[in-house]
């Protein structure tokens, strides 16, 4: 419960300020001390309330088109990435992920970025694809690299962030308690680290209202890049 708390204040922060990144940087570092397939479900139980509080600050942002396009198939395919979660080895997908990500961050870096909003193909596009990922890992970077590779502002992109992350929340913990994957001992296990995480949130979230575009995106994509080098070795 220690190990929990601790590691879920420092994700908390980076979840508050970028809106995302707090279940990828926790997911990280407890594979250390916990096999995969058991975090998840007390990274879900962490991510949960922190999740409904950045929902309610952004409400009134919300592009709600854009968000049902992702958010829609990412319901329907989150079972296929769950299924393979369960049947397939947890750290080669995770590898295989990261690896993706570190390339995107890369053309990030170099400047690259598309000059118009994703369009409703590419929008249900990314929402399949991150919800197999989601599914399997509970990790969400492969929507948020899209997002960020686009001509969204900081508010925009960190937005649709956080209300697609919102509803998909809401349906991984409905199909982890179904199919068993998260019982009482895991909300139990879970909770001081629920209760850090949130403050940890908290401040990162006010900490974002005073920073610039620039260093939002610096700190977005620094955080995508480590935790895909950390995922990659680890």
């Amino acid at each position: 419960m220690a190990i929990i708390a601790i590691v879920a204040f420092g994700a908390g922060l980076i979840r508050g300020f970028t809106g995302f990144g707090g279940p990828a940087f926790m997911l990280a570092i407890l594979t250390l001390f916990f096999t995969p397939y058991s975090i998840v479900s007390k990274i879900l139980v962490v991510d949960f309330i922190a999740s409904v509080y950045l929902f309610k600050v952004v409400y009134r942002q919300i592009d709600w088109r854009a968000t049902a396009c992702m958010v829609l198939p990412t319901l329907v395919f989150m079972p296929l990435g769950h299924w393979l979660l369960i049947e397939l080895d947890p750290v080669w997908m995770k590898r295989a992920m990261a690896l993706i990500i570190a390339t995107a961050c890369v053309m990030m870096l170099v400047g690259f970025r598309y000059k118009h909003p994703m369009t409703t193909a590419w929008l249900v596009f990314v929402g399949i694809c991150s919800g197999v990922v989601f599914g399997g890992s509970y990790i969400a970077l492969v929507a948020v690299v899209f997002i960020l590779l686009g001509p969204y502002d900081k508010h925009q992109g960190r937005t649709l962030i956080i209300s697609w992350s919102f509803f998909t929340v809401l349906g991984f913990a409905l199909m982890s308690a179904v199919s068993g994957t998260t019982g009482i001992d895991d909300v139990i296990a879970a909770a001081p680290g629920a209760a850090t995480y949130l403050l940890g949130t908290w401040i990162g979230s006010h900490g974002f209202r005073k920073s610039s575009e620039k260093l939002f995106r610096r700190a977005a994509i620094a955080t995508l890049l480590a935790l895909s080098i950390v995922n990659v070795v680890s």
